[in-house]
């Protein structure tokens, strides 16, 4: 579900250069690693986006997630860890975006918190880069659904339009990432 009319329309000019289901090794239907502390549970989300920042490759470890998993961020809602995966990976121009994590913690008894910075290329139109900015992922879990992650929440202030615009048009006075 698309929360405004530009995200809803710029979504139909998603160009993903990908062939085949780059995602088809993920087993969707894994066991889920229920139980775990929410410390455990947090150590295990640290390694698997260091390892594979599913936040942008979509390469995502299905066992960490409850089947009623949601997303939500500033443009998007959306159900299920599948369909969240399946979205970023074909959002992302994969080898050129790059979500780098800043730092993964327990900061509550449900909550995880990941600080981590975005920037490269989306598959919008030609392609778009975009200006690092720091995003907040909020990971809610459920005890009663086993201590899995429930809900996503990503908050952002990612550059506006112009800034944007301008950003791409004038490549040479980019500062270095």
């Amino acid at each position: 579900e698309y929360k405004d009319l530009s995200t809803k329309a710029s979504s139909k000019l998603l160009n993903s250069a990908e062939s085949g289901d780059a995602l088809a090794a993920i087993n969707w239907a894994a066991p889920k690693a229920t139980g775990l502390s929410i410390e455990e549970m947090a150590r295990r989300v640290d390694a698997g986006l260091r390892r594979e920042c599913w936040f942008v490759t979509g390469r995502s470890l299905p066992e960490l997630f409850s089947s009623a998993f949601t997303f939500s961020d500033p443009q998007v809602t959306l159900a299920g860890i599948e369909e969240y995966s399946r979205g970023v990976r074909s959002f992302y121009k994969q080898g050129s975006a790059v979500g780098e994590i800043v730092c993964t913690a327990a900061t509550a008894p449900d909550t995880i918190t990941v600080i981590w910075r975005n920037f490269g290329t989306v598959n919008l139109g030609p392609g778009f880069d975009l200006a690092p900015y720091l995003v907040t992922t909020t990971l809610k879990t459920s005890a009663s659904d086993g201590g899995l992650i429930v809900r996503q929440e990503d908050a952002f202030e990612a550059p506006d339009k112009v800034e944007l615009l301008k950003y791409n048009l004038f490549k040479a006075r980019r500062p270095a990432v």
